[in-house]
C-alpha cells in the first residue's frame, strides 16, 4: 500500500514522505480498515512537528480521523464485520491505503453516507457534540458564540447549537468564511477582520453577553471571549489554533460567576495517561449516536470544502494552514493507494 510516512518530527513540508508500506495485519481486538478518506487538520501539523500534547512513536503514518471499509478483523472482534462502512478515531494511519485500529475506535455508518463526510463527523462533530451537550449542558433559548465558525469543528458547533435550540453568533474571518457560517445556520455572523467581536456581541445581546463560548482559537480571543460572557456563562476551550495558550485571570471568572470547561475527545479513546478505551466506550458510543441521529434528521450537513488525492498530502496541509478551506479538508484514496 501507499502511505504518508513521518520518520522525524519537523515541518510537514520537509518530513512527510510518500512511501510504500506492507498492509498491516490485525491482532486480537483489532481491525484493518481500507481507508477511503482522511481528515486533515491544524492538529495534524502540530503532531508532525512534534508540538502536540501526545507524540506518536516514529516512524508513523499521520491521520487520526478517517472513514473506510472493514477489510479484515482480528480474534475476538464482534463490534464490526468485514465489509462494514465505518468512521474511525485512530491513533494514526488514516493517510494510507489501509490502517490498523482497535475495534472500539470504529463506528458503523449508513452505507449511503459519503466517506469524506464521515471523516469529518467522527472527530469534528463528535467533539462539538460532546463539548456542547456533555460539558456545557447547552439548553434551548441560550446564546452560543462560536469562533472559527467556518472550520470543521466550528461549523459543527454552529449546526449542533442550532439543533439544540440556541441562538448562534458565529465569528469568522473574511467574506467567504462568513458566508459559510451563514449557510450552516448562524443567526448572526461577525467578520473579525472588519470589527471587534466583543463589541458586536454586546450589541447583539443588548449588553447581556452570551451563555456559552465555543473557543478553538485561544490567545487573546479567549480573553475577550471571557469578557463577552453573560452572568454564569461558560467558556469551552477546545484548542489553540492561534498557537498561543491563554493565561486566564481567575478574578474574571469570579466577577461573572463564570466557568471555563475543557473538552478533549481523545481522553475518551484512552489517549490520556491512566485511561483506557474500554473505560469510556459507552460514553463515546452515546456521543457518536447523538451525532448520527442529528445527521439522520437532516439537522447537520457536513461540508467537505476540499479534497486531495493522498499523493497531494502536502498541498492539502497547506490549504488547512492557509485557512482557504470552508468546513473540512480531506485526502481521498485512489485505487493505486491500495
Amino acid at each position: 500500500m501507499r502511505a504518508i510516512v513521518i520518520h522525524e518530527f519537523g515541518p510537514y513540508q520537509e518530513t512527510a514522505k510518500f512511501e510504500e508500506l506492507p498492509v498491516p495485519k490485525p491482532g486480537p481486538g483489532e481491525v484493518v480498515i481500507r481507508n477511503k478518506a482522511a481528515g486533515i487538520s491544524f492538529a495534524t501539523s502540530l503532531k508532525i512537528a512534534g508540538k502536540y500534547q501526545r507524540r506518536d512513536p516514529l516512524p508513523y503514518v499521520p491521520g487520526t480521523e478517517g472513514a473506510g471499509i472493514i477489510h479484515e478483523i482480528g480474534e475476538g472482534v464482534t463490534r464490526v464485520a468485514v465489509g462494514d462502512h465505518v468512521m474511525c478515531n485512530l491513533d494514526g494511519g488514516a493517510n494510507g491505503g489501509f490502517a490498523l485500529a482497535q475495534d472500539i475506535c470504529c463506528h458503523k455508518i449508513p452505507k449511503e453516507m459519503e466517506f469524506a463526510e464521515a471523516a469529518m463527523m467522527v472527530l469534528s462533530y463528535t467533539t462539538s457534540y460532546g463539548a456542547l451537550f456533555r460539558r456545557a449542558r447547552i439548553q434551548a433559548g441560550e446564546t452560543l458564540l462560536v469562533h472559527g465558525a467556518a472550520g470543521a469543528v466550528g461549523m459543527a458547533a454552529v449546526e449542533i447549537g442550532k439543533a439544540a435550540g440556541a441562538k448562534v453568533i458565529a465569528v469568522a474571518g473574511g467574506e467567504s468564511h462568513c458566508e459559510a457560517a451563514t449557510r450552516h445556520g448562524a443567526d448572526f455572523v461577525i467578520d473579525h477582520r472588519q470589527e471587534n467581536f466583543r463589541d458586536r456581541v454586546l450589541d447583539i445581546t443588548n449588553g447581556r453577553g452570551v451563555d456559552i463560548v465555543y473557543d478553538s482559537i485561544g490567545g487573546d480571543t479567549t480573553i475577550q471571549s471571557l469578557r463577552s460572557l453573560a452572568w454564569e456563562g461558560r467558556l469551552l476551550t477546545i484548542g489553540y489554533a492561534c498557537g498561543e495558550i491563554p493565561k486566564i485571570a481567575a478574578n474574571t471568572l469570579l466577577l461573572k460567576n463564570a466557568s471555563v470547561l475543557g473538552f478533549n475527545l481523545g481522553h475518551f479513546y484512552g489517549w490520556s495517561p491512566g485511561t483506557t478505551r474500554d473505560q469510556y466506550a459507552d460514553i463515546v458510543d452515546e456521543m457518536v449516536a447523538g451525532v448520527l441521529d442529528l445527521y439522520g434528521q437532516g439537522k447537520i450537513k457536513p461540508e467537505v470544502g476540499a479534497r486531495f488525492p493522498l499523493a497531494d498530502f502536502i498541498p492539502a496541509m497547506d490549504a488547512v494552514i492557509q485557512r482557504t478551506v470552508d468546513g473540512k479538508c480531506v485526502t481521498v484514496m485512489q485505487e493505486e493507494d491500495y
